[in-house]
């Protein structure tokens, strides 16, 4: 599909509803004998109690998650469907499933600890230490700026956790390399995209780089700074240059850098962006650029005002096909970082919006446990319920606050 608007491939990139349960007024006290009449009034109204009542779907996908799981610690399969996307190369198949894996992997990753998802986790991060190199491999479509964005991102979270010491030399090998990959595709402009059709350069133009797939990158090289590994100063500026160029003020993000002259266009209007507006503002925030706890807040109340327009998108065969150009694939993709903006309100505010946020997500489970929202050959189940697992806990850990 060569056209402006196109398509994310995997991952990616990657999250709400209805207002908590509030108790009703307490009844006025009775009147004390001899007392003026109307002299207590009703009992101040307690705050509403919001309770974590969505355990059961969060079991089931993990449940998902832990019986798919290949021999060899990754997830999802190269099976070819009709009208799937194009891939430019095998490659991309090794993209998709080293995504899918990093996905399932964080995912596990946040869960209570047993001897069963421990011995998951290890198994998949065996897999990325030792998983198929994926440089570019076409000049035009290059999907592996995903996989190495949250590849950066599982390994580098992993090299934190004390549980995993023992392979912190080998997660920090691969990241570096993944990193090196990651950088070596940011655009000319700052940004970072997935194809490159019309000039094909060495370091991809520009031409076609996107908002929200810059927004995961930036959201992998800060947990790449946490740990440590080597990112330029200027490799960092220059992207979150490139996201607040395209932020409009109404809070959308222009789609990519040629629909920056297009500010009309369905997908760049609030509603067309609505599954990439959380990435841009999660990766802006992260890195302590533009966006405040506030304006968060106001981001998220339109999303979920809103939500109905990237509802519609998901599980569509095409992309942009739906209403205001929505895309299936960056359903879980934006509800993923909408989660993180969640966790990034005050802690009064978590709840109701970890809620809100949940209520939404766990519509769209099938009976299965699985979690997808764009057919992406066998990959589609992995990295949906990847995503699904990650937006779930956060939002678990956003209502009960002391949630692992």
């Amino acid at each position: 599909m060569r056209t402006r608007i196109l398509v994310a491939g995997v991952v990616a990139v990657a999250l709400l509803a209805a207002c908590g349960k509030s108790e009703p007024n307490k009844p006025a006290l009775p009147a004390v004998p001899d007392a003026p009449a109307n002299s207590m009034g009703p009992g101040p109204q307690q705050p509403a109690v919001i309770s974590w009542d969505y355990q059961s779907n969060l079991d089931q996908a993990v449940r998902w998650i832990l019986d798919n799981q290949k021999k060899k610690g990754d997830w999802g399969y190269m099976e070819e469907r009709p009208n799937d996307i194009y891939l430019g190369s095998i490659n991309s198949l090794h993209v998709f499933g080293n995504a899918s894996t990093a996905l399932c992997v964080m995912g596990l990753m946040v869960q209570p600890q047993t001897e069963e998802i421990d011995k998951a986790i290890n198994r998949g991060l065996e897999y990325l230490i030792t998983a198929p190199d994926t440089p570019r491999a076409t000049m035009d479509t290059f999907y592996n700026v995903w996989s190495h964005s949250y590849m950066v991102q599982c390994l580098c979270l992993a090299m934190e956790d004390a549980r995993y010491a023992d392979m912190k030399p080998r997660l920090k090998k691969r990241a570096e390399l993944e990193l090196r990959r990651l950088l070596d595709h940011q655009s000319l402009d700052g940004g970072w995209g997935y194809y490159d059709f019309e000039y094909r350069t060495k370091r991809p133009s520009g031409d076609i780089s996107t908002t929200f797939t810059t927004a995961a990158a930036l959201v992998a090289l800060r947990e790449a700074r946490r740990v440590d590994l080597p990112i330029r100063d200027h490799n960092i500026q220059v992207g979150l240059d490139y996201l607040e160029r395209m932020r409009i003020p109404n809070g959308a993000y222009f789609y990519s850098t040629g629909h920056q002259y297009s500010p009309m266009w369905d997908p760049n209007l609030p509603r067309g962006s609505l599954g990439r507006s959380q990435s841009g503002d999660n990766a802006l925030f992260t890195w302590d650029r533009t966006i405040t706890p506030e304006t968060l807040q106001k981001q998220l109340d339109y999303f979920f005002k809103d939500h109905i327009f990237i509802e519609i998108g998901r599980g569509r065969q095409f992309p942009h096909e739906a209403w205001y150009a929505t895309a299936p694939y960056y359903y879980y993709f934006g509800h993923y970082y909408a989660s993180r903006n969640v966790l990034g309100l005050p802690r009064d505010k978590q709840p109701e919006y970890g809620d809100k946020l949940a209520k939404l997500v766990v519509a769209g489970q099938y009976d299965d446990g699985t979690f997808w929202d764009y057919p992406l050959y066998g990959y589609h189940k992995p990295y949906g319920t990847g995503y699904a697992v990650c937006i779930l806990s956060n939002c678990k850990k956003a209502i009960q606050q002391d949630a692992p």
